[in-house]
């Protein structure tokens, strides 16, 4: 009988324990889309700061982990007695290229720094991907690239020849459309490039904001298909 109060009194105390709940939604910062199966972390810092730019990894310490579900939604229980001051949410290190996580960098992102008392976060992630294209044999003065909705970033050969994307999911094959600026309103249609864009790990994984190594791509004019 002694037995039997024994393991109910467990119960009953394990029932008293009290706990809540953090966590949010995560969504790509340029597409808005939700990001499934993204890896997120919850960090507290070892050194209380509010600067995060030049931190490393050995600077914080991982409290919980979650996946993200079709809806980039997830969720974490912690302990009610728990503390969220100097608390950080973070994509975990991607450790792989086929990882979800090799796709997005805390760098430049929205709503990480920002500890949340309810699952109610909205976390914006930017990719990783960092694409140069080194433009050889084009006698244009300016040359617009475009994959999709999106633009490289500089569009003008006027003083330099480097154009570069910062938005694009690494291990897909993209086309990419080149045109030259005659005016605004009509640019002049010079042929098209499809371009397999690699995944990469992080130039420095130490480092919590990380960027990713930049991809030098050669395109050269001739090489254009219509």
């Amino acid at each position: 009988m002694r037995k039997y109060i024994i393991v109910f009194m467990v119960f009953a105390f394990m029932a008293c324990e009290k706990t809540f709940i953090v966590g949010g939604t995560v969504t790509d910062i340029l597409t808005e889309d939700s990001i499934e199966g993204l890896e997120m972390g919850l960090y507290v810092l070892k050194e209380s700061s509010s600067d995060y730019t030049d931190k490393k990894w050995s600077d914080l310490e991982l409290i919980e982990t979650a996946t993200t579900n079709s809806n980039g939604f997830f969720s974490m229980e912690l302990d009610d007695d728990f503390s969220m001051s100097s608390t950080i949410f973070l994509p975990l290190a991607p450790t792989d290229t086929l990882s979800v996580n090799a796709q997005y960098t805390p760098r430049s992102s929205e709503g990480l720094q920002y500890a949340y008392y309810s699952p109610k976060g909205d976390f914006k992630l930017k990719r990783s991907s960092h694409i140069l294209f080194i433009l050889t044999n084009f006698t244009q003065a300016e040359v617009l690239v475009r994959c999709g909705d999106f633009d490289a970033l500089n569009s003008s050969l006027t003083y330099s020849p480097y154009l570069s994307f910062r938005n694009l999911l690494t291990g897909q094959e993209y086309k990419f459309d080149f045109y030259e600026i005659v005016d605004d309103d009509n640019p002049k249609y010079l042929g098209s490039k499809n371009l397999y864009i690699k995944t990469q790990l992080p130039a420095e994984p130490e480092k919590v904001f990380w960027e990713m190594t930049i991809q030098e791509i050669e395109i050269d004019y001739n090489t254009l298909e219509e």
